[in-house]
C-alpha cells in the first residue's frame, strides 16, 4: 500500500465523553479548514503511523459480518447515502454508545476522509478514526518585536495515536490499534466499537506456536518423554526453513491427546482477540531460538526444574529424603557420543 500521493479531503473533530461518568457527547456541525501543514502532519502522523501489518484486523460481528455497525456506516458513505459530516456524527454516537466501562477516558475523535491511497487493486478512499485521550504540553518560542519569550502550549501529538482505525473503501479489513495497556480500553475500541479481530502477522503466529508447544510440554507427565518431545521439535526446526503448524500438531499427538493442542489454540486466539488461525508457516530458525530455552528445561518433580544442555539427554531422577535433607540423583546421557 502506497500513501505518497494520498490527500486529506475533510476532517472533523467531536468530543466523546464517558456516559457512565455523565460526560457529554459534543458533536461538531462542520468540518475544519485544512492547510498544507495540517494535512502533512495528519498524513505523516496518523495515516503512516497506523499502516503496519500487525495492526490489520477483520471487521466481524457476533452473528452476521454484514451487520457490523461501523462497517455499515462506512459502506453507506462510499455509496453516497451519507454526507461526510453525518457519517462522522453517527460514528461518534456509536463510539459513545459503545462505552461500557467507567475507566474509559474521554477524548477528541478525529474523523478524516483520505483519498488517493494506492492499493494492489487501484486507488481507494478511506475513513480514518483517531481518538486522542491525552494532551501534551510543548514549549514554544514566540517573537515579540525584537525579543523572544517562551510559552507553554497544550496540543495533540499526531505522531502518538492513542486509538486509531483506518477503514478502506470496499474492504472488510481495518487497520486498528489501541496503545492503552488497559484490557478494558482495548476491548472497548477493538471489540465493542469496531467489532474487529486481529489478523495474525508472522510475529504473532510465531508467538502462538511457541505457546502451543510449551503447553504441550507441560502436559507430558514423564520427564524423559517431555525432553524427547523437545528434541523432536528442535530436530524438525533444524531440518527446514519453515515449519507448518500441522506438523507441530501431528508431532505433539505422539505425546498428548489431540484436544490439548486444539483447546490451547482456541484459548489463545480468544484471549488475544484473533481471527481463526489457518495452518501457520513459521520461520524455523527464529522459532527454534525462541523455544530452545524452554524446551531444554525439564521438570524433575517436587517443583524442581533442571536446565539441560542440548547435547545431553535426561534419562532419570531419583529422590531420597533423610530428615531435612533431600538427595537427588540425576542420570544424563551424551546424545552425541
Amino acid at each position: 500500500m502506497l500513501i505518497d500521493e494520498a490527500v486529506v479531503r475533510s476532517i472533523v473533530v467531536h468530543e466523546v465523553g464517558n456516559p457512565l461518568k455523565e460526560e457529554p457527547l459534543k458533536l461538531a456541525e462542520q468540518c475544519f479548514s485544512i492547510n498544507a501543514g495540517i494535512a502533512d502532519l495528519i498524513l505523516e502522523g496518523y495515516l503512516r503511523g497506523i499502516l503496519v501489518e500487525r495492526n490489520l484486523h477483520l471487521l466481524t460481528h457476533k452473528d452476521d459480518a454484514s451487520a457490523n455497525p461501523v462497517a455499515e456506516l462506512i459502506k453507506d458513505f462510499f455509496a453516497d447515502k451519507l454526507a461526510f459530516i453525518e457519517l462522522s456524527q453517527k460514528l461518534a454516537s456509536q463510539l459513545y454508545a459503545s462505552t461500557h466501562h467507567a475507566s474509559i477516558a474521554s477524548g477528541d475523535l478525529f474523523v478524516v476522509h483520505f483519498d488517493k491511497i494506492k492499493t494492489d487493486d487501484g486507488e481507494r478512499s478511506a475513513i480514518g478514526l483517531f481518538k486522542s485521550e491525552s494532551r501534551q504540553q510543548y514549549i514554544a518560542a514566540l517573537a515579540d518585536g525584537e525579543s523572544f519569550r517562551l510559552e507553554t502550549v497544550t496540543g495533540i501529538n499526531p505522531g502518538r495515536i492513542d486509538k486509531g482505525a483506518l477503514l478502506i473503501e470496499g474492504w472488510d479489513r481495518v487497520y486498528a490499534l489501541d496503545r492503552s495497556s488497559s484490557r478494558n480500553s482495548a476491548k472497548f475500541w477493538l471489540e465493542d466499537f469496531l467489532v474487529a479481530k486481529q489478523i495474525p502477522d508472522e510475529r504473532t503466529k510465531s508467538t502462538i506456536a511457541v505457546n502451543l508447544v510449551e503447553e504441550v510440554q507441560k502436559n507430558i507427565v514423564d520427564p524423559v518423554e517431555r525432553q524427547e518431545f523437545g528434541h523432536q521439535v528442535m530436530a524438525l526446526c533444524a531440518s527446514r526453513e519453515s515449519v507448518q503448524e500441522s506438523e507441530l500438531k501431528e508431532l505433539s499427538e505422539k505425546f498428548v491427546p489431540s484436544e490439548v493442542w486444539e483447546s490451547e489454540l482456541d484459548r489463545i486466539t480468544d484471549q488475544k482477540g484473533l481471527t481463526e488461525v489457518e495452518d501457520m508457516a513459521i520461520p524455523a530458525k527464529k522459532f527454534e531460538k525462541k523455544l530452545k530455552k524452554s524446551l531444554n528445561r525439564v521438570s524433575l518433580g517436587n517443583d524442581i526444574v533442571l536446565a539441560i544442555p542440548s547435547d545431553l539427554s535426561f534419562e532419570g531422577v531419583e529422590f531420597k529424603t533423610e530428615d531435612k535433607t533431600i538427595h537427588i540423583s540425576i542420570v544424563l546421557e551424551n546424545r552425541e557420543a
